[in-house]
C-alpha cells in the first residue's frame, strides 16, 4: 500500500463562511489571516497560534470512526479550541471528559484551567467522508522548570475496540495524527504525522499579536464591518437589493 504523503503548506485559509453579524456573510478566504485570527481572539477563543487543519480521509469513506481531540494538562493553565469544523461525512453521539465544553460543529473549548483537569477530551462519532477540517487555535504557556509540557493530541479510532483506526509515524506508538506540544516556545511544537490511510495537511494562519494589540485589532474589525454597512447601503440606494 502506498504511503501518504505529509504535506505542509503556508497558504492562506481557504474559503469556508463565517458570518459577521454586522454585514452578513463573508469569506475566510478574503480575509486576511491577522483578522481571521483577531475574530477567533474577539469571539472568545484566544489563541497564542491558529492552524488550519485538514485531514484527507477518502481511503475509508464510509467507515464508522471516532474523532478523539485530547488535551493533557500539566501546571499550566492553557485553552484549546476546535472551530470551524467541517465535513461531507456525518457526526454523531458525543462524549466529553474534564474541562470540555461546546460541540462540534460549533467551538469546542478544553482548557487545564486547575491541577484536576489532567485529562480531557472531545469524542464526538463520526461516518467518514472523503475529509474533515477545523481550525485549531492554542495559548503557549510554557511549563514550569522540570515540568512536562501541556499536549493536546488528535485521534481517529475505533468506535468498537477503542483503538486507533490507522497507524501513523507517531513516534510514541499511540497513533496520533497531529500532537502540539505547548513547551514554551513561541508557537508550542506542532507535529504532524503521515500514515498509509489518510494524509494530515497543517495550514498556519499567522502569529497572534500581542494582547496590548487587541483594541487596535478590536477597532480594525469595526471599520471593516463599518464598510460592509455601506456597501450594503449603497446597494439598497441602487436598488441591487432590497430592505
Amino acid at each position: 500500500m502506498r504511503d501518504s504523503v505529509l504535506r505542509l503548506s503556508p497558504t492562506v485559509v481557504d474559503s469556508k463562511k463565517v458570518c459577521l453579524a454586522e454585514f452578513g456573510t463573508a469569506r475566510l478566504g478574503k480575509l486576511s489571516p491577522v483578522i481571521l485570527v483577531s475574530l477567533l481572539i474577539l469571539g472568545g477563543a484566544l489563541s497564542a497560534r491558529a492552524d488550519v487543519i485538514t485531514v484527507d480521509t477518502s481511503r475509508l469513506i464510509g467507515a464508522s470512526a471516532q474523532l478523539a481531540f485530547d488535551f493533557i494538562g500539566g501546571p499550566d493553565a492553557n485553552m484549546i479550541t476546535v472551530s470551524i469544523f467541517s465535513t461531507n461525512g456525518s457526526l454523531g453521539a458525543i462524549s466529553r471528559t474534564g474541562e470540555v465544553s461546546g460541540t462540534l460543529p460549533g467551538t469546542v473549548t478544553l482548557t487545564d484551567a486547575s491541577p484536576a483537569d489532567f485529562f480531557n477530551e472531545y469524542l464526538t462519532n463520526i461516518t467518514l467522508g472523503t475529509t474533515f477540517s477545523f481550525v485549531l487555535g492554542a495559548t503557549t504557556i510554557g511549563p514550569p522548570g522540570g515540568s512536562f509540557p501541556d499536549a493536546f493530541s488528535l485521534f481517529v479510532l475505533d468506535p468498537t475496540t477503542g483503538l486507533s483506526l490507522v497507524t501513523t509515524t507517531d513516534p510514541t506508538g499511540s497513533q496520533s495524527l497531529l500532537t502540539l506540544n505547548i513547551d514554551g516556545s513561541p508557537q508550542g511544537n506542532l507535529n504532524v504525522y503521515s500514515s498509509n490511510s489518510v494524509v494530515v495537511t497543517a495550514t498556519p494562519v499567522s502569529t497572534v499579536p500581542e494582547p496590548s494589540t487587541v483594541p487596535l485589532l478590536a477597532s480594525l474589525l469595526a471599520l471593516v464591518a463599518l464598510a460592509g454597512r455601506a456597501r450594503v447601503f449603497r446597494l439598497l440606494a441602487d436598488g441591487r437589493i432590497k430592505s
